[in-house]
Protein backbone atom coordinates (compact mmCIF):
# COMPACT_ATOMS: atom_id res chain seq x y z
CA UNK A 1 0.00 0.00 0.00
CA UNK A 2 1.20 3.53 -0.73
CA UNK A 3 1.92 6.26 1.79
CA UNK A 4 -0.69 8.99 2.21
CA UNK A 5 0.92 12.46 1.83
CA UNK A 6 -0.88 13.83 4.86
CA UNK A 7 0.92 11.38 7.12
CA UNK A 8 4.37 12.80 6.55
CA UNK A 9 6.20 14.66 9.27
CA UNK A 10 7.56 14.12 12.74
CA UNK A 11 4.17 14.00 14.45
CA UNK A 12 3.04 11.28 12.07
CA UNK A 13 6.15 9.22 12.76
CA UNK A 14 5.46 9.39 16.46
CA UNK A 15 1.86 8.34 15.86
CA UNK A 16 2.99 5.38 13.76
CA UNK A 17 5.42 4.28 16.46
CA UNK A 18 2.53 4.11 18.89
CA UNK A 19 1.10 1.65 16.42
CA UNK A 20 -2.53 2.69 16.02
CA UNK A 21 -3.76 4.12 12.71
CA UNK A 22 -7.34 4.18 11.52
CA UNK A 23 -8.39 1.87 14.31
CA UNK A 24 -5.90 -0.89 13.54
CA UNK A 25 -2.76 -1.79 15.45
CA UNK A 26 0.21 -1.92 13.10
CA UNK A 27 3.94 -2.29 13.30
CA UNK A 28 4.98 1.30 12.97
CA UNK A 29 4.62 1.31 9.16
CA UNK A 30 2.49 3.85 7.32
CA UNK A 31 -0.62 2.45 5.72
CA UNK A 32 -3.47 3.64 3.57
CA UNK A 33 -6.73 3.88 5.52
CA UNK A 34 -9.58 1.64 4.47
CA UNK A 35 -12.60 3.06 2.71
CA UNK A 36 -15.21 4.00 5.32
CA UNK A 37 -18.20 2.57 3.44
CA UNK A 38 -16.42 -0.73 2.80
CA UNK A 39 -15.49 -0.99 6.46
CA UNK A 40 -19.06 -0.28 7.54
CA UNK A 41 -20.44 -2.89 5.17
CA UNK A 42 -17.83 -5.40 6.28
CA UNK A 43 -19.12 -5.23 9.86
CA UNK A 44 -22.53 -6.49 8.84
CA UNK A 45 -21.11 -9.16 6.57
CA UNK A 46 -18.91 -10.53 9.36
CA UNK A 47 -21.80 -10.42 11.83
CA UNK A 48 -24.11 -12.24 9.42
CA UNK A 49 -21.50 -14.91 8.66
CA UNK A 50 -20.94 -15.54 12.36
CA UNK A 51 -24.66 -15.81 13.08
CA UNK A 52 -24.93 -18.43 10.34
CA UNK A 53 -21.75 -20.18 11.51
CA UNK A 54 -22.89 -20.49 15.12
CA UNK A 55 -26.32 -21.73 14.01
CA UNK A 56 -24.65 -24.32 11.78
CA UNK A 57 -22.37 -25.52 14.57
CA UNK A 58 -25.30 -25.70 16.99
CA UNK A 59 -27.18 -27.85 14.47
CA UNK A 60 -24.30 -30.10 13.42
CA UNK A 61 -22.51 -30.61 16.73
CA UNK A 62 -24.12 -32.24 19.76
CA UNK A 63 -24.06 -28.82 21.42
CA UNK A 64 -24.10 -29.01 25.19
CA UNK A 65 -22.56 -27.41 28.24
CA UNK A 66 -19.20 -28.73 29.34
CA UNK A 67 -20.20 -29.32 32.97
CA UNK A 68 -23.32 -29.22 35.10
CA UNK A 69 -22.54 -25.75 36.51
CA UNK A 70 -24.22 -23.97 33.58
CA UNK A 71 -27.23 -26.29 33.61
CA UNK A 72 -27.80 -25.74 37.32
CA UNK A 73 -27.43 -21.97 37.00
CA UNK A 74 -29.85 -22.00 34.08
CA UNK A 75 -32.33 -23.98 36.19
CA UNK A 76 -32.03 -21.44 38.99
CA UNK A 77 -32.58 -18.41 36.79
CA UNK A 78 -35.35 -19.93 34.64
CA UNK A 79 -37.34 -21.03 37.68
CA UNK A 80 -37.18 -24.78 37.00
CA UNK A 81 -35.29 -25.34 40.25
CA UNK A 82 -37.42 -23.46 42.76
CA UNK A 83 -40.50 -22.47 40.76
CA UNK A 84 -39.52 -18.79 40.51
CA UNK A 85 -36.73 -17.19 38.42
CA UNK A 86 -33.90 -16.27 40.78
CA UNK A 87 -30.89 -14.02 40.19
CA UNK A 88 -28.54 -15.87 42.60
CA UNK A 89 -26.50 -17.71 39.96
CA UNK A 90 -23.69 -18.63 42.38
CA UNK A 91 -20.78 -18.13 39.96
CA UNK A 92 -22.33 -15.34 37.84
CA UNK A 93 -22.96 -11.81 39.11
CA UNK A 94 -26.49 -11.11 40.37
CA UNK A 95 -26.81 -8.13 37.98
CA UNK A 96 -26.47 -10.45 34.99
CA UNK A 97 -28.76 -12.91 36.76
CA UNK A 98 -31.38 -10.22 37.37
CA UNK A 99 -31.50 -9.38 33.65
CA UNK A 100 -31.99 -13.05 32.75
CA UNK A 101 -34.60 -13.52 35.51
CA UNK A 102 -36.51 -10.53 34.10
CA UNK A 103 -36.45 -12.05 30.60
CA UNK A 104 -37.63 -15.42 31.89
CA UNK A 105 -40.40 -13.57 33.70
CA UNK A 106 -41.57 -12.24 30.34
CA UNK A 107 -41.52 -15.64 28.65
CA UNK A 108 -40.07 -19.07 29.18
CA UNK A 109 -40.55 -19.98 25.54
CA UNK A 110 -36.95 -18.85 25.00
CA UNK A 111 -33.97 -20.33 26.84
CA UNK A 112 -32.47 -16.92 27.58
CA UNK A 113 -29.44 -18.30 29.43
CA UNK A 114 -28.20 -20.17 26.36
CA UNK A 115 -29.37 -17.55 23.87
CA UNK A 116 -27.46 -14.81 25.71
CA UNK A 117 -24.26 -16.85 25.49
CA UNK A 118 -24.86 -17.49 21.78
CA UNK A 119 -25.37 -13.77 21.10
CA UNK A 120 -22.25 -12.83 23.07
CA UNK A 121 -20.22 -15.47 21.21
CA UNK A 122 -21.33 -14.17 17.82
CA UNK A 123 -20.72 -10.55 18.77
CA UNK A 124 -17.28 -11.26 20.26
CA UNK A 125 -16.12 -13.39 17.36
CA UNK A 126 -17.32 -10.72 14.92
CA UNK A 127 -15.17 -8.14 16.69
CA UNK A 128 -12.09 -10.40 16.50
CA UNK A 129 -12.58 -11.31 12.84
CA UNK A 130 -13.28 -7.72 11.88
CA UNK A 131 -10.11 -6.65 13.69
CA UNK A 132 -8.03 -9.18 11.75
CA UNK A 133 -9.60 -8.28 8.40
CA UNK A 134 -9.00 -4.55 8.86
CA UNK A 135 -5.47 -4.90 10.18
CA UNK A 136 -3.05 -2.81 8.13
CA UNK A 137 0.08 -4.19 6.46
CA UNK A 138 -1.07 -7.79 6.48
CA UNK A 139 -1.23 -9.98 3.42
CA UNK A 140 -4.52 -11.67 2.59
CA UNK A 141 -2.92 -15.04 3.35
CA UNK A 142 -1.84 -13.93 6.82
CA UNK A 143 -5.28 -12.56 7.61
CA UNK A 144 -7.15 -15.65 6.46
CA UNK A 145 -4.73 -17.99 8.19
CA UNK A 146 -5.29 -16.23 11.53
CA UNK A 147 -9.04 -16.20 10.92
CA UNK A 148 -8.96 -19.96 10.35
CA UNK A 149 -7.14 -20.35 13.66
CA UNK A 150 -9.79 -18.23 15.41
CA UNK A 151 -12.66 -20.25 13.96
CA UNK A 152 -11.06 -23.57 14.87
CA UNK A 153 -10.63 -22.40 18.47
CA UNK A 154 -14.18 -21.04 18.45
CA UNK A 155 -15.55 -24.42 17.42
CA UNK A 156 -13.52 -26.00 20.23
CA UNK A 157 -15.21 -23.61 22.65
CA UNK A 158 -18.67 -24.12 21.16
CA UNK A 159 -18.54 -27.90 21.33
CA UNK A 160 -18.14 -27.62 25.11
CA UNK A 161 -20.07 -24.42 25.83
CA UNK A 162 -19.19 -22.94 29.21
CA UNK A 163 -19.53 -19.65 31.06
CA UNK A 164 -15.77 -19.36 31.71
CA UNK A 165 -14.77 -19.49 28.04
CA UNK A 166 -17.71 -17.24 27.15
CA UNK A 167 -16.44 -14.61 29.59
CA UNK A 168 -12.91 -14.99 28.22
CA UNK A 169 -14.05 -14.54 24.62
CA UNK A 170 -16.18 -11.49 25.44
CA UNK A 171 -13.37 -9.88 27.44
CA UNK A 172 -10.87 -10.44 24.62
CA UNK A 173 -13.23 -8.77 22.14
CA UNK A 174 -13.64 -5.88 24.56
CA UNK A 175 -9.88 -5.48 24.88
CA UNK A 176 -9.50 -5.44 21.09
CA UNK A 177 -12.07 -2.65 20.92
CA UNK A 178 -10.04 -0.70 23.48
CA UNK A 179 -7.20 -0.70 20.95
CA UNK A 180 -9.25 1.07 18.30
CA UNK A 181 -8.89 4.77 17.60
CA UNK A 182 -12.63 5.39 17.64
CA UNK A 183 -14.01 6.59 20.97
CA UNK A 184 -17.24 4.75 20.24
CA UNK A 185 -15.31 1.51 19.78
CA UNK A 186 -13.36 2.00 23.01
CA UNK A 187 -16.51 2.64 25.06
CA UNK A 188 -18.12 -0.39 23.44
CA UNK A 189 -15.08 -2.32 24.59
CA UNK A 190 -15.66 -1.09 28.14
CA UNK A 191 -19.24 -2.43 28.05
CA UNK A 192 -18.09 -5.83 26.76
CA UNK A 193 -15.40 -6.17 29.41
CA UNK A 194 -17.89 -5.31 32.16
CA UNK A 195 -20.30 -7.94 30.80
CA UNK A 196 -17.46 -10.49 30.75
CA UNK A 197 -16.65 -9.69 34.38
CA UNK A 198 -20.31 -10.21 35.29
CA UNK A 199 -20.30 -13.66 33.70
CA UNK A 200 -17.01 -14.89 35.16
CA UNK A 201 -14.82 -12.40 36.96
CA UNK A 202 -11.73 -14.61 37.18
CA UNK A 203 -11.79 -15.48 33.46
CA UNK A 204 -12.24 -11.84 32.47
CA UNK A 205 -9.46 -10.87 34.87
CA UNK A 206 -7.11 -13.44 33.37
CA UNK A 207 -7.73 -12.27 29.81
CA UNK A 208 -7.52 -8.64 30.87
CA UNK A 209 -4.22 -9.30 32.59
CA UNK A 210 -2.82 -10.91 29.45
CA UNK A 211 -4.04 -8.06 27.25
CA UNK A 212 -2.85 -5.29 29.58
CA UNK A 213 0.75 -5.30 28.26
CA UNK A 214 -0.32 -4.84 24.62
CA UNK A 215 -2.79 -2.12 25.63
CA UNK A 216 -0.06 -0.21 27.49
CA UNK A 217 2.40 -0.88 24.63
CA UNK A 218 -0.13 0.62 22.21
CA UNK A 219 -1.39 3.55 24.31
CA UNK A 220 2.05 4.57 25.57
CA UNK A 221 1.59 8.03 27.16
CA UNK A 222 -1.70 9.01 25.50
CA UNK A 223 -3.37 9.41 28.87
CA UNK A 224 -6.81 10.30 27.47
CA UNK A 225 -7.20 6.76 26.19
CA UNK A 226 -6.68 5.40 29.68
CA UNK A 227 -9.86 7.13 30.83
CA UNK A 228 -11.94 4.33 29.29
CA UNK A 229 -9.82 1.78 31.17
CA UNK A 230 -10.30 3.67 34.45
CA UNK A 231 -14.09 3.82 33.95
CA UNK A 232 -14.11 0.11 33.09
CA UNK A 233 -12.24 -0.80 36.28
CA UNK A 234 -14.56 1.35 38.37
CA UNK A 235 -17.62 -0.30 36.78
CA UNK A 236 -16.24 -3.80 37.40
CA UNK A 237 -15.49 -3.00 41.04
CA UNK A 238 -18.96 -1.46 41.45
CA UNK A 239 -20.64 -4.56 40.04
CA UNK A 240 -18.60 -6.75 42.37
CA UNK A 241 -19.69 -4.63 45.33
CA UNK A 242 -23.35 -4.95 44.32
CA UNK A 243 -22.99 -8.73 44.07
CA UNK A 244 -21.34 -8.91 47.48
CA UNK A 245 -24.02 -6.70 49.06
CA UNK A 246 -26.88 -8.81 47.69
CA UNK A 247 -25.38 -12.03 49.07
CA UNK A 248 -24.38 -10.58 52.43
CA UNK A 249 -27.77 -8.95 53.00
CA UNK A 250 -29.22 -12.45 53.51
CA UNK A 251 -27.52 -14.60 56.21
CA UNK A 252 -28.31 -17.86 54.41
CA UNK A 253 -26.94 -16.70 51.07
CA UNK A 254 -23.93 -15.17 52.83
CA UNK A 255 -23.18 -18.50 54.52
CA UNK A 256 -23.65 -20.40 51.29
CA UNK A 257 -21.51 -18.00 49.25
CA UNK A 258 -18.46 -18.37 51.47
CA UNK A 259 -18.97 -22.10 51.95
CA UNK A 260 -19.26 -22.76 48.22
CA UNK A 261 -16.24 -20.58 47.39
CA UNK A 262 -14.06 -22.50 49.84
CA UNK A 263 -15.45 -25.86 48.73
CA UNK A 264 -14.82 -25.05 45.06
CA UNK A 265 -11.26 -23.94 45.83
CA UNK A 266 -10.58 -27.22 47.58
CA UNK A 267 -12.12 -29.36 44.85
CA UNK A 268 -10.06 -27.51 42.21
CA UNK A 269 -6.81 -27.50 44.20
CA UNK A 270 -4.44 -30.44 43.55
CA UNK A 271 -2.74 -29.73 46.89
CA UNK A 272 -5.97 -30.69 48.68
CA UNK A 273 -5.64 -34.22 47.26
CA UNK A 274 -2.11 -34.54 48.68
CA UNK A 275 -3.18 -33.75 52.23
CA UNK A 276 -2.48 -36.59 54.68
CA UNK A 277 -4.75 -37.68 57.58
CA UNK A 278 -2.37 -36.32 60.21
CA UNK A 279 -2.49 -32.87 58.58
CA UNK A 280 -6.23 -32.46 58.99
CA UNK A 281 -7.55 -30.06 61.64
CA UNK A 282 -8.48 -31.65 64.94
CA UNK A 283 -11.90 -33.28 64.91
CA UNK A 284 -12.08 -33.77 61.13
CA UNK A 285 -12.35 -37.40 60.09
CA UNK A 286 -10.39 -38.62 57.10
CA UNK A 287 -13.46 -40.25 55.52
CA UNK A 288 -15.49 -37.04 55.78
CA UNK A 289 -12.64 -35.17 54.12
CA UNK A 290 -12.44 -37.67 51.24
CA UNK A 291 -16.18 -37.37 50.74
CA UNK A 292 -15.73 -33.60 50.54
CA UNK A 293 -13.20 -34.07 47.73
CA UNK A 294 -15.69 -36.42 46.04
CA UNK A 295 -18.26 -33.58 45.93
CA UNK A 296 -20.55 -35.23 48.49
CA UNK A 297 -19.64 -33.73 51.89
CA UNK A 298 -21.86 -34.18 54.91
CA UNK A 299 -22.81 -30.51 55.51
CA UNK A 300 -23.23 -31.05 59.24
CA UNK A 301 -19.76 -32.58 59.64
CA UNK A 302 -18.01 -30.30 57.12
CA UNK A 303 -19.64 -26.99 58.01
CA UNK A 304 -18.31 -23.49 57.32
CA UNK A 305 -15.95 -23.23 60.34
CA UNK A 306 -14.53 -26.67 59.52
CA UNK A 307 -14.01 -25.94 55.85
CA UNK A 308 -12.26 -22.69 56.81
CA UNK A 309 -9.78 -24.67 58.90
CA UNK A 310 -9.18 -27.18 56.09
CA UNK A 311 -8.66 -24.37 53.56
CA UNK A 312 -6.11 -22.72 55.84
CA UNK A 313 -4.12 -25.97 56.02
CA UNK A 314 -4.19 -26.46 52.23
CA UNK A 315 -3.25 -22.82 51.57
CA UNK A 316 -0.17 -23.22 53.76
CA UNK A 317 1.18 -26.29 51.97
CA UNK A 318 4.97 -25.97 51.45
CA UNK A 319 6.19 -24.73 48.08
CA UNK A 320 7.89 -28.08 47.45
CA UNK A 321 4.50 -29.77 47.53
CA UNK A 322 2.94 -27.15 45.29
CA UNK A 323 5.79 -27.44 42.78
CA UNK A 324 4.93 -31.10 42.24
CA UNK A 325 1.78 -29.94 40.47
CA UNK A 326 3.76 -28.47 37.57
CA UNK A 327 3.98 -31.89 35.92
CA UNK A 328 0.29 -31.45 35.06
CA UNK A 329 1.38 -28.97 32.38
CA UNK A 330 2.44 -32.04 30.37
CA UNK A 331 -1.21 -32.20 29.35
CA UNK A 332 -0.55 -29.20 27.10
CA UNK A 333 2.82 -30.37 25.76
CA UNK A 334 1.71 -30.21 22.11
CA UNK A 335 0.15 -26.76 22.40
CA UNK A 336 3.10 -25.36 24.35
CA UNK A 337 5.60 -26.78 21.85
CA UNK A 338 3.78 -25.19 18.92
CA UNK A 339 3.46 -21.87 20.74
CA UNK A 340 7.14 -21.90 21.66
CA UNK A 341 8.13 -22.45 18.02
CA UNK A 342 5.78 -19.67 16.94
CA UNK A 343 7.18 -17.19 19.47
CA UNK A 344 10.80 -18.05 18.66
CA UNK A 345 10.18 -17.52 14.93
CA UNK A 346 8.51 -14.18 15.62
CA UNK A 347 11.33 -13.05 17.88
CA UNK A 348 13.89 -14.02 15.24
CA UNK A 349 12.07 -12.20 12.44
CA UNK A 350 11.25 -8.91 14.12
CA UNK A 351 13.59 -6.04 13.38
CA UNK A 352 12.06 -3.68 15.90
CA UNK A 353 14.03 -3.63 19.16
CA UNK A 354 11.05 -2.62 21.32
CA UNK A 355 8.88 -5.40 19.90
CA UNK A 356 11.75 -7.86 20.27
CA UNK A 357 11.99 -7.09 23.98
CA UNK A 358 8.21 -7.03 24.35
CA UNK A 359 7.80 -10.50 22.85
CA UNK A 360 10.44 -11.99 25.14
CA UNK A 361 8.98 -10.37 28.27
CA UNK A 362 5.44 -11.30 27.23
CA UNK A 363 6.48 -14.94 26.79
CA UNK A 364 7.94 -15.04 30.29
CA UNK A 365 4.85 -13.27 31.63
CA UNK A 366 2.48 -15.90 30.22
CA UNK A 367 4.72 -18.75 31.39
CA UNK A 368 4.76 -17.25 34.90
CA UNK A 369 0.95 -17.04 34.89
CA UNK A 370 0.63 -20.68 33.85
CA UNK A 371 3.01 -21.76 36.59
CA UNK A 372 1.21 -19.63 39.16
CA UNK A 373 -2.18 -21.13 38.25
CA UNK A 374 -0.75 -24.66 38.32
CA UNK A 375 0.79 -24.33 41.79
CA UNK A 376 -2.56 -24.36 43.58
CA UNK A 377 -5.10 -25.22 40.89
CA UNK A 378 -5.86 -27.47 37.96
CA UNK A 379 -5.08 -25.66 34.71
CA UNK A 380 -8.28 -26.78 33.01
CA UNK A 381 -8.70 -26.66 29.26
CA UNK A 382 -11.20 -23.79 29.46
CA UNK A 383 -8.67 -21.71 31.41
CA UNK A 384 -5.90 -22.61 28.94
CA UNK A 385 -8.12 -21.46 26.06
CA UNK A 386 -8.68 -18.16 27.86
CA UNK A 387 -4.89 -17.74 27.90
CA UNK A 388 -4.30 -18.99 24.35
CA UNK A 389 -6.62 -16.57 22.56
CA UNK A 390 -5.01 -13.36 23.91
CA UNK A 391 -1.58 -14.75 23.09
CA UNK A 392 -2.53 -15.45 19.46
CA UNK A 393 -4.13 -12.03 19.00
CA UNK A 394 -1.03 -10.39 20.47
CA UNK A 395 1.16 -12.39 18.08
CA UNK A 396 -0.93 -11.27 15.13
CA UNK A 397 -0.64 -7.61 16.11
CA UNK A 398 3.13 -7.86 16.52
CA UNK A 399 3.78 -10.03 13.46
CA UNK A 400 6.59 -8.42 11.41
CA UNK A 401 5.54 -6.93 8.08
CA UNK A 402 8.31 -8.67 6.16
CA UNK A 403 10.00 -11.94 7.03
CA UNK A 404 12.29 -14.40 5.34
CA UNK A 405 10.52 -16.97 3.22
CA UNK A 406 11.57 -19.91 5.39
CA UNK A 407 10.65 -18.20 8.64
CA UNK A 408 7.31 -17.09 7.22
CA UNK A 409 6.62 -20.68 6.22
CA UNK A 410 7.64 -21.76 9.71
CA UNK A 411 5.09 -19.41 11.29
CA UNK A 412 2.40 -20.61 8.91
CA UNK A 413 3.19 -24.27 9.52
CA UNK A 414 3.11 -23.70 13.29
CA UNK A 415 -0.36 -22.15 13.01
CA UNK A 416 -1.61 -24.96 10.78
CA UNK A 417 -0.27 -27.52 13.27
CA UNK A 418 -2.17 -25.73 16.02
CA UNK A 419 -5.33 -25.90 13.89
CA UNK A 420 -4.76 -29.59 13.23
CA UNK A 421 -4.26 -30.37 16.91
CA UNK A 422 -7.39 -28.50 17.94
CA UNK A 423 -9.28 -30.10 15.07
CA UNK A 424 -8.41 -33.44 16.63
CA UNK A 425 -9.57 -32.17 20.02
CA UNK A 426 -12.85 -31.01 18.49
CA UNK A 427 -13.48 -34.47 17.10
CA UNK A 428 -12.72 -36.11 20.45
CA UNK A 429 -14.92 -33.63 22.30
CA UNK A 430 -17.69 -34.20 19.76
CA UNK A 431 -17.56 -37.97 20.23
CA UNK A 432 -17.54 -37.61 24.01
CA UNK A 433 -20.44 -35.16 23.93
CA UNK A 434 -22.42 -37.52 21.70
CA UNK A 435 -21.72 -40.38 24.09
CA UNK A 436 -22.86 -38.27 27.04
CA UNK A 437 -26.00 -37.10 25.23
CA UNK A 438 -26.93 -40.71 24.37
CA UNK A 439 -26.49 -41.82 27.98
CA UNK A 440 -28.56 -38.93 29.27
CA UNK A 441 -31.35 -39.28 26.71
CA UNK A 442 -31.62 -43.07 26.62
CA UNK A 443 -30.54 -44.19 30.08
CA UNK A 444 -30.51 -41.43 32.66
CA UNK A 445 -33.40 -39.05 31.96
CA UNK A 446 -35.97 -41.88 31.58
CA UNK A 447 -35.04 -43.06 35.08
CA UNK A 448 -35.30 -39.54 36.51
CA UNK A 449 -38.68 -39.04 34.85
CA UNK A 450 -40.02 -41.87 37.01
CA UNK A 451 -39.15 -40.02 40.21
CA UNK A 452 -42.03 -38.00 41.75
CA UNK A 453 -41.89 -34.29 40.93
CA UNK A 454 -41.85 -33.30 44.61
CA UNK A 455 -38.79 -35.46 45.31
CA UNK A 456 -35.17 -34.37 45.70
CA UNK A 457 -32.22 -36.05 44.01
CA UNK A 458 -28.66 -36.57 45.16
CA UNK A 459 -26.03 -38.06 42.90
CA UNK A 460 -23.20 -40.02 44.45
CA UNK A 461 -20.11 -38.76 42.65
CA UNK A 462 -20.55 -37.43 39.11
CA UNK A 463 -22.64 -40.29 37.74
CA UNK A 464 -25.62 -38.19 36.67
CA UNK A 465 -24.73 -35.90 33.78
CA UNK A 466 -27.39 -33.21 33.52
CA UNK A 467 -24.84 -31.23 31.48
CA UNK A 468 -25.76 -33.52 28.55
CA UNK A 469 -29.23 -31.97 28.55
CA UNK A 470 -30.20 -30.00 25.45
CA UNK A 471 -29.07 -26.43 26.30
CA UNK A 472 -31.91 -24.93 24.24
CA UNK A 473 -34.63 -26.77 26.17
CA UNK A 474 -33.74 -26.67 29.86
CA UNK A 475 -36.78 -24.96 31.32
CA UNK A 476 -39.41 -27.57 30.24
CA UNK A 477 -37.62 -30.28 32.22
CA UNK A 478 -39.47 -30.87 35.48
CA UNK A 479 -36.38 -30.78 37.61
CA UNK A 480 -36.20 -32.04 41.16
CA UNK A 481 -34.09 -30.24 43.71
CA UNK A 482 -30.53 -31.52 43.65
CA UNK A 483 -28.57 -31.75 46.88
CA UNK A 484 -24.91 -32.00 47.89
CA UNK A 485 -22.16 -31.10 45.43
CA UNK A 486 -21.99 -27.33 44.95
CA UNK A 487 -25.63 -27.08 46.03
CA UNK A 488 -24.53 -27.94 49.60
CA UNK A 489 -26.09 -25.30 51.90
CA UNK A 490 -27.89 -23.74 48.92
CA UNK A 491 -30.77 -21.70 50.45
CA UNK A 492 -33.11 -22.87 47.69
CA UNK A 493 -32.71 -26.42 49.09
CA UNK A 494 -33.82 -25.70 52.64
CA UNK A 495 -34.60 -27.62 54.73
CA UNK A 496 -33.19 -30.42 52.57
CA UNK A 497 -29.52 -31.18 52.15
CA UNK A 498 -28.04 -29.71 55.33
CA UNK A 499 -27.06 -33.10 56.73
CA UNK A 500 -26.65 -36.71 55.64
CA UNK A 501 -29.73 -37.35 57.74
CA UNK A 502 -31.72 -35.75 54.92
CA UNK A 503 -30.80 -38.77 52.80
CA UNK A 504 -33.12 -40.84 55.00
CA UNK A 505 -36.24 -38.85 54.10
CA UNK A 506 -38.94 -40.54 52.06
CA UNK A 507 -38.78 -37.81 49.40
CA UNK A 508 -35.01 -38.21 48.89
CA UNK A 509 -33.82 -40.35 45.97
CA UNK A 510 -30.20 -41.27 45.17
CA UNK A 511 -28.96 -41.62 41.59
CA UNK A 512 -26.06 -44.05 41.24
CA UNK A 513 -24.62 -46.64 38.90
CA UNK A 514 -26.14 -50.11 38.95
CA UNK A 515 -23.29 -51.80 40.82
CA UNK A 516 -23.81 -49.69 43.94
CA UNK A 517 -23.73 -52.84 46.09
CA UNK A 518 -20.03 -53.49 45.51
CA UNK A 519 -17.65 -53.20 48.44
CA UNK A 520 -16.15 -49.76 49.08
CA UNK A 521 -18.65 -48.05 46.78
CA UNK A 522 -19.34 -44.44 47.69
CA UNK A 523 -22.86 -45.21 48.78
CA UNK A 524 -21.49 -47.82 51.19
CA UNK A 525 -19.12 -45.21 52.61
CA UNK A 526 -22.01 -42.78 53.04
CA UNK A 527 -23.99 -45.45 54.89
CA UNK A 528 -21.02 -46.06 57.17
CA UNK A 529 -20.70 -42.37 57.99
CA UNK A 530 -24.40 -42.07 58.77
CA UNK A 531 -24.11 -44.91 61.24
CA UNK A 532 -20.87 -43.60 62.78
CA UNK A 533 -22.03 -39.98 63.20
CA UNK A 534 -25.73 -40.43 63.91
CA UNK A 535 -26.00 -44.02 65.14
CA UNK A 536 -28.48 -44.94 62.43
CA UNK A 537 -27.96 -48.21 60.52
CA UNK A 538 -29.34 -48.14 56.98
CA UNK A 539 -30.00 -50.37 54.02
CA UNK A 540 -30.30 -49.62 50.31
CA UNK A 541 -33.64 -50.15 48.59
CA UNK A 542 -33.71 -49.81 44.84
CA UNK A 543 -36.65 -48.00 43.26
CA UNK A 544 -35.86 -47.89 39.54
CA UNK A 545 -33.02 -49.30 37.48
CA UNK A 546 -31.93 -50.25 34.01
CA UNK A 547 -28.89 -51.99 32.61
CA UNK A 548 -26.50 -49.20 33.62
CA UNK A 549 -27.94 -46.97 36.36
CA UNK A 550 -30.18 -47.17 39.40
CA UNK A 551 -32.23 -44.87 41.59
CA UNK A 552 -32.28 -46.01 45.20
CA UNK A 553 -33.30 -44.85 48.64
CA UNK A 554 -31.68 -45.25 52.05
CA UNK A 555 -34.00 -46.77 54.63
CA UNK A 556 -33.46 -47.06 58.39
CA UNK A 557 -33.04 -50.62 59.63
CA UNK A 558 -35.53 -51.13 62.45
Amino acid sequence: MGHHPAWRGKAVCQRQEVGVINGGVINGDAAEPLNGEKVKGLKYIVLGVNVAFFALMAAVLPLQFEENDDIMMAMIVNGAYSGTPDCHLVYINVIYGAVLAFLYGLTKAVEWYTLAFAALHVLSMSVLVYFVLTMENRSSWERWLWIIVLYVLWVRIIVALQFTTTAGLVCLAGCMLLLRESKKARWSGVVMIVIAALIRFMAAGLVGLLMAPIIVYTYRLEWRKYMAVVVMLMAVVGCRMVNRYVYESDPEWKYYREYNQLRAQLNDNPNAYQLQPEQLPEGVEWTDYRLLLSFIPDPEQIDLPTIRQISAVVDNMPIQTQAQNLHRLEKYAVELTILTVLLVLMILTTGNRSKYIFLILYSFFMAALMIHVSLDGFLKNRVFLCMLLPLLMTDFMLLPKTTGLKRRWGIEIALLCLCGWYGYQIRQAQLYAGYQRAHWTLLQQPLLDRVPNEASIVTIGSTMRVDAMNPWHIWPYQIRKYTLGWTTWLPLNKPMGHSYRALLRDEMYIFTDRNYERENSRIKIVQSQIEDHYGVPTEVKWKYRNGRYAIVQLKIIN
